[in-house]
């Protein structure tokens, strides 16, 4: 919430400031939403000033109406679709990662989320020509990994260097130390400072959870206003700047027995607009191997509980109803 400071408006002065704070008016909301016959008396202010004073309050801080149609056309024209170089996963997400939202990875550690990063940060790098921003909070990353990616999707040798130089990396190992790297974004974005990272397409945050469950374990209150602050800084970037921002977070269970559900509770669960549970099983098909199925958990688009079987290592197959 603003609070009211002298300059905000004109004819808001300091001592109109000292005496609504007498009277426990901190706030523009506060302000606006009293009787200002009511405060006139009691501060002995004038009634006029008072109103001119919201007047003008109203005017900067109110949310302003805009018909259906207003917003689809910049709907159309701020949101692109982001392939993550896995077609199955694409149709899952009907057709890709979108511009403006938060879409969640999660799963339990080799599910596969680290490697479904790589292959998104590639494909962005590589088939879009777009730079990447890597928030990597686990030492997850690898390079040598991602090169390999590279290499199966490029033959030029020069073309996978500027791939790799445009997925930036910053590892990240605490929560404000990834606060500070998505604040120092924001503001070169609002700067419109073009630097030597080019134009942002996307944020890959692996993972959320590793910085945050630290904070949930002593004072809660306090560890969740953070987390909530790292929420409205991710969103903030999505929606504000049309970027698509990718997180990943782990999965906790009832009991043993009992389903995998996303960690970090129901004040996350506000956060991504898209949910996508990464699972391992083992199979054996004349020898054993390693199947990964994504199901979506949450979606603005798509029925809930469809899956895909991916092939983190090369093609996939496409989605399957769950029975």
């Amino acid at each position: 919430m603003v609070v009211l400071r002298a300059g905000l408006c004109p004819g808001l002065t300091e001592e109109m400031i000292q005496l609504l704070r007498a009277n426990s008016i901190q706030t523009v909301v506060d302000f606006v939403s009293s009787d200002l016959e009511d405060i006139a008396q009691k501060c002995s202010l004038s009634y006029k000033a008072l109103v001119a004073v919201r007047r003008v309050l109203l005017a900067q801080f109110s949310a302003f109406p805009a018909n259906g149609a207003d917003l689809y056309e910049e709907l159309k024209s701020s949101t692109a679709i982001l392939p993550t170089g896995s077609t199955s996963l694409d149709q899952l997400l009907d057709s890709g990662l979108y511009t403006g939202e938060v879409t969640e990875l999660m799963g339990a550690p080799g599910s596969g989320k680290t490697q479904v990063c790589l292959r998104i940060a590639a494909s962005v790098s590589l088939g879009l020509k777009q730079h990447v921003l890597f928030l990597d909070s686990t030492g997850g990353f690898t390079a040598s990994r991602l090169y390999q990616m590279l290499q199966a999707h490029a033959e030029e040798e020069e073309e996978q260097l500027e791939a790799l130089q445009r997925i930036q990396v910053v590892r990240v190992f605490d929560i404000y130390e990834m606060l500070s790297a998505l604040q120092e974004l924001r503001e070169r974005l609002s700067q419109q400072v073009v630097s030597s990272m080019g134009p942002l397409k996307i944020v890959v945050i692996d993972s959320v959870s590793a910085v945050i469950y630290p904070l949930l374990g002593g004072k809660q209150s306090e560890g969740l206003a953070i987390m909530m602050q790292l929420a409205r800084e991710l969103k903030t970037l999505a929606r504000e700047f049309s970027l698509a921002v990718v997180v990943t977070n782990q999965v906790t269970r009832d009991s043993s027995t009992g389903p995998p559900k996303p960690a970090l509770g129901r004040s996350w669960s506000f956060v991504p607009s898209t949910r996508v549970l990464l699972e391992s099983k083992e199979v054996t098909l004349g020898k054993a191997t390693t199947q990964r199925i994504a199901s979506l958990a949450k979606s603005p688009r798509q029925p809930v509980g469809i899956q895909a079987e991916l092939d983190i290592g090369s093609a996939d197959v496409t989605p399957t109803e769950r029975l």
